[in-house]
């Protein structure tokens, strides 16, 4: 009853267990519910409270149909009842959160001690003000307060915080294999990297608020990929339709370029040597070789994912892509989280997440065993438990 495709590898459907033992991916009945922090104060509103409270009670008391698809589109439901019989089911850890203050929460990652970590603005709004016809930023203001925090995996609490007076429009967050932080600013179009465990960049790319479209400009960075011989993969992003190379040092290698709108959010499975990319305003996701391994194919188009909406944000683990998506047109699927196998024909096997307002990225546990959504408008970080479909039988 393990969800094998959170733990098996891309090539040849081969499946291969992590070192974590079985129990590690599952959920015992109820028990994740213990996280739950409780209903929050009277000073919120009653209103609140009750909305809570029927949440607790949904999640402890009546489970959820674990391996189906959003309820609002019965279809898929139907299609996907079959689909999904070894796969984990993201739900939601209600009012996990409840007690954080946070401006617009652009990107969430998880840490090497599986704590989720974000990315916010702070004081500051992006809108349709922020920049100039030239992709400039109008306003050069310096966001004075923490805009890095990590938080308590099991209580929502921060446990650490920093990125005071070091940036103006956040965005993309990425913690490599080794513990660092990358992080891109689209208003200074530049990507920072904190070598673990320090305050201050140990490598910036890109020019200081020049924009650009070569080896030493970017045009608002949005997300950051970064292999374990160090080689980093930069998606370039709203205004350029490319993903930067470069090696450990920061040396630009090549581009790859493709016939993207906006690459908003990029994931690399490096064992199988690929790289996808979310391409927001074209409403899919495209899968190609990164040329880690094999350089003659680099850049070459494997798959297309469709049907998905506009995409904001991807995360992988083991087989598995999962993708949020935000409000799209009439023809579009409703705001959610969607569940793909990579080994088998790239399927959609679960949409989640029915409550969603406004993903704007997302990130899986390394045990596989949590997703967290950060959004924007709400400002606000979602906690789902992935759960065995067994798990919440009566």
């Amino acid at each position: 009853g393990v969800h094998l495709l959170w733990s098996k590898q891309l090539s040849g459907n081969r499946e291969q267990r992590t070192d974590l033992p079985a129990t590690s991916l599952i959920m015992r009945p109820g028990a994740w519910c213990a996280g739950l922090l409780g209903v929050i104060g009277l000073s919120q509103g009653a209103v609140v409270d009750l909305v809570n409270l029927v949440h607790q009670y949904e999640d402890e008391i009546l489970g959820r149909s674990i391996g189906y698809p959003g309820i609002r589109d019965g279809r898929e439901a139907e299609e996907n009842n079959n689909k999904v019989k070894d796969v984990g089911h993201p739900v939601e850890v209600h009012g996990w959160d409840d007690n954080l203050k946070l401006g617009q929460v652009s990107a969430v990652d998880v840490d090497i001690n599986d704590d989720p970590v974000i990315f916010h603005r702070g004081p500051i709004v992006w809108n349709l003000a922020s920049f100039d016809f030239k992709n400039v930023l109008n306003e050069k203001k310096l966001i004075e307060e923490d805009t890095i925090l990590t938080l308590d995996a099991d209580k929502g609490k921060v446990k650490s915080s920093f990125g005071s007076g070091l940036f103006y429009m956040p965005h993309g967050l990425k913690i490599d294999q080794e513990g660092n932080t990358w992080v891109t600013d689209v208003g200074m179009h530049q990507v920072f990297k904190f070598t673990r465990g320090e305050t201050k960049p140990s490598l910036v790319l890109g020019e200081k608020f020049v924009p650009g479209d070569d080896a030493n400009h970017f045009c608002k960075p949005t997300s950051v990929a970064v292999a374990s011989t160090g080689r980093i993969f930069v998606a370039d992003g709203y205004c350029n339709r490319r993903v930067a190379v470069y090696d450990k040092d920061g040396n630009h290698l090549h581009d790859i370029r493709g016939n993207w709108n906006v690459v908003h959010s990029i994931v690399l499975f490096e064992q199988e040597d690929i790289l996808c990319i979310a391409d927001r305003e074209g409403k899919k996701v495209e899968c190609l070789r990164a040329g880690l391994k094999s350089p003659q194919f680099f850049g070459q188009v494997s798959s297309t994912l469709s049907n998905l909406g506009r995409v904001y944000a991807i995360a992988a683990r083991g087989t598995a892509l999962i993708a949020v998506n935000g409000q799209g047109s009439y023809y579009d699927p409703p705001i959610r989280g969607a569940t793909l196998d990579l080994s088998n024909g790239n399927q959609l096997v679960d949409t989640w997440g029915d409550e969603l307002v406004n993903p704007h990225d997302v990130a899986i546990a390394r045990t596989g065993d949590a997703v967290y959504v950060v959004e924007i408008g709400p400002n606000a970080i979602r906690k789902f438990e992935v759960v065995n479909p067994a798990a919440e039988m009566f």
